[in-house]
Order: C-alpha cells, then structure tokens, then sequence
C-alpha cells in the first residue's frame, strides 16, 4: 500500500491551514487583481524649515521613530519560485522536498485537495517514504506492522525543527500567492468555507494505540473496521503514519494555532 501523500507535504498545507484560519481576518474571499502600483515622489523639504522637537518634549519612555521598512513587493506566480525558496531557508528542508518547480501551485492544490479530504497524489508523490508496507499474518487475521510507521518519523523531526511563530510569519507573507494559485484552479469558494473543512480533517483523524486489523479483498488491503474505512482519503493517508506520528502532526497544528491567536 504505496502512500503518495506523504507526512511532509501535509504538514505544510495544514500549517497553511491553522494560518489562514486562526490568523487575521482578511482573506476570506477569492484573491483580485492586483492594482497597478502607484508611486510617489517624496517632498522636500528645505533644512531650514524642518521642525526641531527636543527630547524632553517626547516624555519618559518615548521612542523615535525609525526609517520606514521598505514594503515587500510579492511576485506573480510564475516568478515566486526564488522569492518562495528565499523566506523558507532557515527550515533547512531537504532538497528533494523544495527544488520543484512552481512551488506555490504545488501548495495551492495541496490545499484545495485537503479542505475536500482529498489527497494529490501527483503533486506530492516524490515524498514516498523509503522501505514498504508492513502486515502480519495470524492465521486468516491480518494487522499493520508497526514497524511501518517508523518510515514517517523522519518526515515529523524535521517538521518540528521548524519554529511555529516562524513558519507561521512566512506563510501569511506567501498567503496572497496562495490564494492566486486557487483562483487559477478554479476555486472561488473563497478560503474561509474550504480551510474551516480541511482543518477539521485533520485534527479529526483518530490515534489508535492498539493493533489495527485489515482485510485484503483483492490486491489492496483495507481497514476492517468500517468506520475507519469511511473516513477519508486524507485522513486515512494520515492515519497510515502511525499513532505517535499522527499525534505529533496534530500537536504541531495545535502550537502553530496557540501561536496565532
């Protein structure tokens, strides 16, 4: 049972995900167009005229304003890729995992596939763990190997590594090309309908310490408890990492939220 979406890139969109949600309340409609950029020409004034405030007169504990921050100008989509792998150095992120190309549509689905508790397969099919699924046979009785889990941990230290305040401060200056990349896949719900969905697939997922029996119909094994076998193809890809996995992802979503309120 070959898992194509794997922890790495799920992680990333519900981080996506808690930010949209639990972060400042402007961005719940389809992203419009962006407004022709409007310069101005600074005024000078001559020396001589420039007012003298002296430091008593801005009281106990008051600050002098520094230089304005210059406004960070985003890129459209098809340039974003350097400007996107610029802010994210720091996460020390395996190669493998960011020298793709077009990395903000990448995103975009991940997340438009999730808020529908689906999974894009082709997307992020390059994040399959090493090694193959695990069962054991007692008799006609078949149940996960645990030893199977253990291919996702990796996925999870590395998550981890990554600061919540951080991560979260990156994505909310990559939302607008976020949700330009929705747009262009045709989804005008607006964010609020869809992250609202995607965050409660996740957090919903089931952490089941105890042995979990499967059935093999054919050649694809299923889970034999039916309530497991409904749940979706989102949860069920994150519900194959494994209890101690599935609990870290969710106590990583749970921090990044604490962080953003």
């Amino acid at each position: 049972m070959r898992i194509a979406f794997l922890i790495g890139g799920l992680a990333l969109a519900a981080v996506v995900i808690v930010v949209i949600q639990y972060g400042p309340g402007w961005f719940t409609e389809p992203a419009l167009p962006i407004e022709p950029e409007v310069v101005v020409t600074p005024i000078e004034i001559p020396e001589a005229q420039v007012p003298v405030v002296s430091a008593p007169y801005l009281g106990v504990g008051a600050e002098v304003a520094g230089p304005a921050q210059p406004e960070i100008v985003l890129p459209g989509l098809d340039d974003s890729d350097g400007f996107v792998l610029e802010h994210i150095a720091s996460f020390d992120l395996p190669k493998m995992w960011i020298e793709r190309e077009d990395l903000m549509r990448r995103l975009a689905v991940v997340v438009d596939n999730a808020s529908k508790g689906e999974y894009p397969r082709r997307q992020l099919g390059f994040l399959a763990p090493t090694g193959v699924f695990q069962v054991i046979r007692r008799g006609e009785e078949i149940f996960i190997d645990p030893v199977s889990y253990t291919r996702y941990d990796v996925y999870l230290d590395i998550i981890e590594k990554i600061d919540a305040v951080l991560m979260a401060e990156v994505l909310l200056l990559f939302e607008p090309m976020l949700a330009d990349g929705l747009v262009e896949l045709g989804n005008q719900r607006g964010t609020g309908e869809q992250i609202d969905a995607a965050i409660d697939e996740i957090l919903a997922v089931p952490i089941l310490y105890g042995e979990v029996h499967l059935l093999q119909p054919k050649v694809l094994y299923e889970y034999a408890d039916p309530k497991l076998e409904s749940l979706s193809p989102l949860q069920k890809q994150v519900l194959r990492t494994g209890p101690i996995n599935v609990d870290r992802l969710q106590r990583y979503l749970l921090k990044l939220r604490d962080a953003l309120i």
